[in-house]
């Protein structure tokens, strides 16, 4: 727009109704969030640099799409991309309220509640979560240095959204369990947090936690010179002799052996269950996903930001998937 174009513009301000002015701020706000979104998107090509198609780094600007968005094409292969080309954004509609919906993603709130405040389908709310969770999984530590506290923590059996193929009669939410205890009706959540941090590995069993699980879980992320403080079950002393790490296991009714407790892994099993309350119950099969959810924001409370889980899905390829909502 020209300069004085903008002038006459910001000059016949004063004389718009109470209602316009609300209508021409809802406007600039959309327009800002989407300008934001596509900065990010720009951002992301300069740093990665290279087609996605051959990776060749030989790129130039190549108009826009219908949709607004920068175009760009590879000399080398000749074909055209755009920014989010690669990533689980791709094809998707509605990009402009990308950081709404990753601040609700931060504030843990419910498919309906995100649906009412961004005024979306609940649809389309869960097929977005679902397109983003997954990449979080890669943030699962490599490694536990030092003294790790480690627990399990257990969930029912869910098969919430599933219609057909159930091993067992349907049954509204909070139905007891017909089994007592710990039983093949729940699924156990290995957790492993390091000591003076908020780093956790979390892994989904596949059943009742047996050594030969625990050893699979724990392998990648603990050292020869770990220390691995435990509750008496017999899976952890097995695991322990496999992995041939120090194990200190913690009497039952103790909170602590000397220096060494599990009071660090049990708070982190009351944050899981506490963040989990608003779902009102979650589908086994995206259990581990609604975990790396979780795991982003808990390892560093109030420092992630909406714009932080959108710029690390940025940086994550994607697979091909259905079409997009």
């Amino acid at each position: 727009m020209r300069r004085r174009d903008f002038q006459r513009l910001v000059e016949s301000l004063p004389k718009l109704s109470p209602q316009q002015l609300r209508q021409l701020g809802d406007s600039v706000s959309e327009l800002s969030r989407g300008n934001a979104v596509k900065e990010l998107v720009a951002r992301q090509v300069l740093q990665c640099g290279r087609c996605p198609h051959c990776s060749d780094e030989r790129i130039q600007r190549w108009g826009k799409t219908a949709s607004g968005e920068q175009r760009y094409r590879c000399t080398s292969c000749s074909r055209s991309f755009t920014g989010l080309t690669g990533t689980v954004l791709n094809r998707l509609r509605d990009k402009s309220r990308l950081l709404e919906y990753t601040e609700c993603m931060r504030q843990g709130l419910s498919v309906r509640k995100t649906a009412l405040r961004l005024d979306m389908h609940a649809t389309r709310v869960f097929a977005w979560r679902h397109r983003l969770m997954p990449q979080l999984a890669a943030h699962q530590p490599s490694s536990l240095p030092g003294v790790a506290e480690v627990d399990e923590t257990f969930f029912r059996k869910s098969y919430k959204g599933q219609r057909v193929g159930l091993p067992r009669p349907a049954h509204k939410r909070g139905t007891p369990a017909s089994k007592r205890g710990i039983s093949s009706e729940q699924v156990p959540v290995l957790t492993a947090v390091s000591r003076g941090s908020r780093r956790s590995h979390l892994t989904v069993l596949p059943g009742v936690p047996k050594a030969v699980d625990v050893v699979a879980a724990l392998k990648p992320a603990v050292e020869r010179d770990s220390v691995l403080c435990a509750d008496t079950a017999g899976v952890y002393k097995a695991a322990g002799a496999t992995l041939g790490v120090t194990l200190r296991l913690i009497p039952s009714g103790s909170r602590k052996l000397g220096p060494y407790h599990i009071q660090n892994v049990n708070a982190l099993h009351q944050r899981i269950k506490d963040w989990f309350r608003p779902f009102r119950g979650v589908a086994t099969k995206n259990l581990a996903s609604y975990l790396a959810w979780f795991r982003f924001f808990d390892e560093a409370p109030g420092a992630k930001t909406s714009t932080d889980l959108l710029r690390d899905t940025l940086s994550r390829t994607a697979r091909p998937g259905p079409v997009p909502l």
